[in-house]
């Protein structure tokens, strides 16, 4: 990878490393190395994993607890790797480990390759590390290890910004990085209450040096400090916990805080998902690996019925230079996609291919846009080449210039889902359609027709991920879901479209063949509300190939040779801001009234958080872009169901809360 420019913002700048004649890496920017020459492994386990007493902490953890670990640093990941391989050994099978940490210079894939290799004794650990390591982009990247039992995010850039970003609670920090005389960039006061405000009344801390900043640092943003032995040539380290709660500032506005649902004395780990979509099965893995007993109710008799049926699905990421929320949402979200699709993939071949994605600059005005981008993005992420390049890496002549994702391709979106659905954790009840939903103290109640019978189920927990439907429910009406047809053509393959290697997305996409057949589309109908598959549709698919890559579309035959095996029409389900709407449903009737002084004055200080309807959530409205975005949407939500620390900056989390929508209809007088 390599940084485009100067002004380049997005991509995040690796790190120059020099290598020691014992194979050891050193950062040449700070003159310093990332662990000790005497022993790496023993020094992380002396002063991080020992320090905090994690083997007792993790041996103490109950059924499906989740113990957060913290980290200023992930450098080669050397502490990541050995806090695994210790809570391999000592936790209980059920319970789970996050592991959060910041980078500001990440190392390459191939440095980091070479740094761990010194320590083949994590070998197991760190061939799934390396394989899913990520271009160094900006922003949040969260990764699954161990079937889900652990969970690594790491925020890229400088850790006084991405840290005050976390949302929720840290159980113990490692403090590393390079030491306060060479770093002293990092070790400020904010760092220091940065953790403070992220911790809990039981959080501790360890780190490797004892300077004088630090100790002074931590203590006066509340921390004790002990001094102990320090490893190696080092005579002290210093560990302590956390004793005066940091006060907190609320900067967000009270129907934004953080929702704390209350415990159900035992039953809260169980939920009912609606919806058998790349949304609600999302929604229950992501549920299912935190040990939750999911129900995933399906109208139709199999999974992926609607949306998710395609037999192709794009990895298509729209990407904005400006850095808005959706761009930083799609950036997170695409990237967590790919890892979970490469994991998936080793038992199920079929599900994916990555075999990259192009994106043509089809008039000038995405021309500038997709310049931008590559001056903002690095280039293992994406590049833009020349209509020359583009023709090598799809395998067709193609006229115009534009970006290239090698990272991307095209998936099986139903297999997708039953994958995602295949848990002991998760029963599928197919053939059943939600009628009603009522609440009384002791839950929900589920109304359901089921084979044309009706029958009731109950729940504590629901999560409503049916697409348009969901806002046909009183207590989510609230939410402006919105359907948008669109119809993908099927088309035989020919000699000539055989050569196509890479998805090509111009006005449309046109898919490599799988099984003798390349999926092309999508139209795009705002008023149509028919599944019916229209000929005149497989023509606007065929011109749209005309007009913007004309020997692909001569090479499928064109209009008049097409041999078009079938189509599927099918609707998208998206918001105003296209942002998908995630996260618990207020009580909207109390939130009209006790904010009703939206309607007059957004900044009015209100004192009272709104009240929610308890168990219940939503995710849905992720439109075109379900494969992107649903994986980590269910993530998020599974995290914020269970209390845990958010795969999602805090910032980022407010544009995807459902209340978005009422405050928005309110502040402008509409509700």
């Amino acid at each position: 990878m390599s940084r485009k420019s100067d002004s380049a913002v997005l991509s995040v700048t690796h790190a120059d490393l020099e290598w020691k004649e014992n194979g050891q890496p050193a950062s040449t920017a700070f003159d310093d190395i990332y662990f000790s020459s005497d022993s790496g492994i023993r020094e992380t386990r002396h002063v991080f994993i020992e320090g905090n007493d994690l083997p007792k902490r993790f041996a103490a953890l109950n059924q499906n607890q989740c113990f957060t670990l913290g980290e200023t640093g992930f450098g080669t990941g050397l502490n990541f790797l050995c806090t695994w391989a210790c809570f391999e050994e000592e936790a209980p099978e059920s319970s789970r480990l996050h592991y959060l940490s910041t980078e500001k210079y990440p190392l390459s894939r191939e440095d980091l390759r070479k740094a761990l290799s010194m320590w083949p004794e994590l070998a197991k650990y760190t061939a799934p590390l390396v394989e899913c390591y990520m271009p160094a982009v900006e922003g949040y990247q969260h990764f699954s290890f161990a079937n889900g039992k652990v969970k690594l995010t790491i925020c890229m850039g400088d850790v006084l910004n991405t840290l005050p970003k976390l949302e929720g609670r840290v159980d113990a920090w490692f403090l590393d990085g390079f030491s306060p005389a060479k770093n002293p960039q990092m070790w400020q006061p904010e760092l220091f209450k940065a953790i403070a405000a992220k911790s809990h009344s039981d959080t501790t801390y360890a780190t490797f040096t004892a300077a004088r900043i630090v100790r002074d640092g931590l203590s006066q943003a509340g921390f004790s400090v002990e001094k102990s032995d320090g490893f190696g040539h080092k005579r002290d380290m210093i560990k302590g916990r956390l004793t005066q709660t940091a006060k907190k500032l609320n900067t967000k506005p009270l129907w934004f805080l953080p929702h704390r649902q209350p415990d159900n004395d035992g039953m809260a780990q169980s939920a009912m998902v609606v919806g058998g979509g790349l949304a609600g099965c999302s929604t229950a893995r992501a549920l299912a690996e935190r040990g939750w007993q999911v129900t995933l109710i399906e109208q139709h008799q199999a999974l992926a019925m609607e949306a998710s049926g395609n037999p192709q699905g794009i990895l298509y990421a729209k990407l904005s230079a400006n850095n808005t929320p959706l761009s930083r949402f799609i950036t997170q979200s695409y990237l967590y996609s790919i890892h979970l699709l490469s994991t998936f993939a080793h038992l199920q071949p079929e599900l994916w291919q990555q075999s990259g994605v192009v994106q043509l600059a089809i008039n000038e005005k995405v021309r500038k846009r997709h310049q931008d981008l590559a001056n903002h993005f690095p280039t293992d992420f994406l590049s833009f080449l020349s209509s020359h390049e583009l023709s090598k890496v799809a395998g067709l002549p193609l006229e115009h210039d534009g970006l290239y994702f090698p990272n991307a391709g095209w998936v099986n979106p139903a297999l997708f889902c039953q994958t995602l659905a295949k848990h002991d954790n998760i029963n599928v009840v197919s053939n059943t359609r939600l009628e009603s939903l009522d609440y009384t103290s002791d839950g929900w109640t589920l109304n359901l027709l089921s084979n044309d019978a009706l029958r009731t189920m109950k729940s504590h927990n629901v999560i409503i991920a049916c697409a348009k439907a969901s806002n046909q429910l009183p207590a989510l009406d609230f939410i402006p879901l919105k359907n948008i047809r669109g119809q993908i053509t099927e088309i035989g393959c020919t000699d000539d479209s055989s050569l196509l290697k890479t998805t090509v997305c111009g006005e449309g996409y046109a898919a490599p063949a799988t099984h003798g057949r390349h999926t092309i589309g999508a139209t795009f109908d705002f008023h149509s509300d028919s599944v019916e598959v229209l000929t005149e549709d497989h023509e606007k698919n065929l011109a749209m190939q005309r007009e913007c890559a004309p020997e692909l579309y001569r090479a499928l035959g064109g209009e008049e040779q097409a041999n078009i095996l079938g189509g599927r029409a099918s609707f998208r389900c998206t918001t105003p801001d296209y942002m998908p709407a995630v996260g618990a449903i207020v009580n909207q009737k109390d939130f009209l009234n006790e904010f009703a002084m939206l309607r007059k004055n957004i900044k009015h200080p209100f004192t009272r958080p709104p009240q929610y309807l308890n168990g219940l959530y939503i995710n849905a409205g992720h439109g075109s872009r379900g494969l992107i975005t649903a994986p980590l949407s269910g993530e998020l939500l599974a995290a914020q169901m269970n209390d845990e620390c958010s795969p999602v900056a805090s910032d980022l989390l407010d544009h995807l809360n459902p209340t978005r929508f009422l405050v928005r209809a309110m502040s402008r007088n509409q509700l």
